[in-house]
Order: structure tokens, then C-alpha cells, then sequence
């Protein structure tokens, strides 16, 4: 590459990484006090912390290796080690607002590990309509008792099950008309049904492991995780999701908290005041886990670039 061209990409890297601070810090800084007056009373169990903390990290590493099997079908491979670096360091860009940022950011650096940028958004596109589809799936089966329609549950779920099934079709359609937009061909190869399939049942795994290090996390925060814990699985996942497709939030923040007090009181897993404290706290929690490994590898990557001779 370039001298001029790394030297404009390394000053982007860092450009990124400032905002995704900047919005990590607003986010958090208006919830600090709240939570700090409410925490104080808590003795937390940070073993139980922990735990929940590993099985978080371990996720990604799921949900990492299936975007890697993802790009395998569309034949460009990438090492765990250059496909995580660029899944953490995209995957900052959710505290920026908008939706795009992360896909924009994979685009670009998986262009610069010779990945077709094609492959890396079309796959990053793919695992996040995945994702949502089945933790729809999820919140029907694990909140069946809350949700007071079982008609339309079933619609619903019919609805994702033949979304999935009909997505090596969409999506090759979709990227080929979002390129038409901006005047460009190209040539999106099939994407066999056993990947979609694939991913779709990794990403089911991905909520369980989710939920479960929800309800440590908050037995480690009020002492105890009244409720099963499928019920934790259903809370987790549909206020991840709804924060998600909150386009105006950076990471969903405050709409996600939101509809996890909500979920919480509505599954009867805590009492108001302790559903805010284990709401707020969550968010202190993952925002510090999900930007930790992100800002780690853009440092690392920096120090390497500028110790490497001849860039």
C-alpha cells in the first residue's frame, strides 16, 4: 500500500476510535450518577462477574468464527486472529448514530486484508439479519408466557422461519440493487441455504449464552436471579434487539435500558428500583466489555503500523 494512502488510513482509524470514545463517554456519563447512588448500596460479586464476563468474550468468539465461515462460502478467507480484529474494531462503530458505521468500517478494513469489501458487508449484512431473525425466534419461545397473542407469535415465527429460508435469494438481490443505486455492478456468488442455516442456529446459541450471563449478572448485582432462566434469555434478547433497531441511540443506549426494566417487571424478575440498577449497570458493563478489545486492536494495530519500516 502506499505511504500516503496507509498514513490516510491509520489518521481514519484514529478519527474513528475518538468518536467512538467521545459517544461511549456521553452515554455513559448521563446514567453514571443515577447509578452510581443506586450501586453503592449493592455488594457486587465480581467472581460471578467474571464468569458472566467469559462467557460474553466467548460469544463473540462464536459469532466471530461464524462471520469467517460466512466469508469462506463466498470464497475469501480470512485468520481468526485478522477477522477478530476487524469485528471488535468495526463493531464500535454501534455507539456512533446510525446503523452503517460498522458495516462501512468492516467494508474498509477488509479490503485492506484482500477481502472483497462485497463479501465482508454482504456477510456482516447477512449475520445481522440472522441474528435479529432468530432473536425474534428466541423472545417467542423463552417470553411465550408474557406475550398475550399466541396467534400472532406463531405468525411471527412463521415469518422469520421463511425469511431465512428465502435469504440466499434476498440478499444477493438487495446487494445488487443497493450497488445499482450508487451506479456500480457486481457479482454477488450464490450463498448456499447451509450456511444461512449455519448461522442461524450459531446465532440461536449466541442468545442462550447471552441470557445466561445475564442472569449472573444480576445475581452478582442484587444477590440473587429470581426466575428461570429462559426468562432472562427473552428479557436479554428483546431489549438487545429493540435498542438495536433504534437507529437514533449510539448502542441502543437508554432504549435498550428501557425495555430491559420493562421486560424485567413484566417477567416478574425484579422490583422496579432493582430492574433500573441491574439495567444501568448492564450498560456499564457491556459498553466497557465491547469497547475494551475494539480500542485494544486499534492501538495495537497502531503501534504496529508505525513501528513496521517503510510505512
Amino acid at each position: 500500500m502506499p505511504h500516503t494512502r496507509r498514513n490516510a488510513f491509520i489518521a481514519a482509524q484514529l478519527v474513528f476510535a475518538a468518536a467512538i470514545v467521545w459517544y461511549a463517554f456521553r452515554a455513559l456519563s448521563g446514567q453514571w450518577d443515577e447509578a452510581a447512588a443506586r450501586l453503592a448500596s449493592l455488594d457486587v460479586g465480581w467472581a460471578l462477574v467474571a464468569i458472566a464476563t467469559i462467557i460474553v468474550l466467548l460469544t463473540y468468539v462464536l459469532l466471530i468464527d461464524t462471520w469467517r465461515r460466512t466469508l469462506a462460502a463466498w470464497s475469501a478467507a480470512l485468520p481468526f486472529g485478522a477477522a477478530a480484529r476487524i469485528w471488535f474494531v468495526s463493531n464500535l462503530g454501534k455507539y456512533i448514530p446510525g446503523k452503517i458505521w460498522s458495516i462501512a468500517a468492516m467494508g474498509v478494513m477488509a479490503r485492506e486484508n484482500a477481502v472483497s469489501p462485497v463479501a465482508a458487508a454482504g456477510s456482516s449484512i447477512l449475520i445481522q439479519l440472522v441474528t435479529i431473525a432468530s432473536g425474534i425466534g428466541v423472545v417467542l419461545v423463552t417470553g411465550a408466557r408474557a406475550i398475550e397473542q399466541p396467534v400472532l407469535a406463531v405468525v411471527v415465527a412463521s415469518v422469520v422461519l421463511a425469511s431465512i429460508a428465502a435469504t440466499p435469494v434476498i440478499l444477493p438481490a438487495v446487494v445488487r440493487w443497493a450497488a445499482g443505486m450508487v451506479g456500480r455492478e457486481v457479482v454477488v456468488p450464490p450463498l448456499p441455504a447451509r450456511i444461512v442455516w449455519e448461522a442461524f442456529f450459531r446465532a440461536t446459541l449466541s442468545w442462550v449464552a447471552y441470557g445466561i450471563a445475564f442472569q449472573l449478572f444480576v445475581r452478582a448485582v442484587l444477590g440473587e436471579a429470581a426466575g428461570a432462566v429462559t426468562s432472562y434469555i427473552a428479557v436479554y434478547a428483546a431489549s438487545y434487539i429493540i435498542g438495536f433497531l433504534a437507529l437514533f441511540a449510539p448502542g441502543g443506549a437508554v432504549v435498550r435500558e428501557s425495555a430491559m426494566v420493562a421486560g424485567m417487571l413484566r417477567l416478574g424478575l425484579a422490583v422496579e428500583a432493582d430492574a433500573l440498577a441491574v439495567a444501568i449497570a448492564s450498560r456499564l458493563w457491556l459498553t466497557v466489555v465491547e469497547l475494551l478489545p475494539g480500542l485494544a486492536y486499534l492501538a495495537i494495530g497502531r503501534r504496529v503500523s508505525s513501528s513496521t519500516p517503510g510505512r
